[in-house]
């Protein structure tokens, strides 16, 4: 499945009804969850950017591939999540 920078600022993880891409974490919530800024393709335009686990502050570079990644390029920090408290 391609990636996508959603408005909301998280990665799409999922699609719709009609299979369009959306952030399953906003879909309800917030209306860009479903609005596509750009697709997200290796690792362009996060050069140089660093990523903070929202949970634990684990800093480590930003990746489209974290998961629950949000772009935040107003902060100092992209945020994602590490798996500290695990999974389930």
């Amino acid at each position: 499945m391609k990636k996508y920078l959603m408005q909301c600022g998280h990665i799409s993880m999922a699609t719709d009804e009609n299979l369009q891409p959306v952030c399953a974490i906003c879909c309800g919530i917030n209306d860009g969850a479903k609005i596509v800024i750009k697709e997200c393709i290796g690792n362009e335009g996060l050069e140089g950017r660093k990523a903070k686990c929202l949970d634990c502050g684990k800093i480590t570079d930003s990746s489209w591939n974290l998961a629950f990644f949000a772009y935040r390029p107003n902060d100092e920090y992209d945020t994602y999540y590490n798996g500290c408290y695990g999974w389930s």
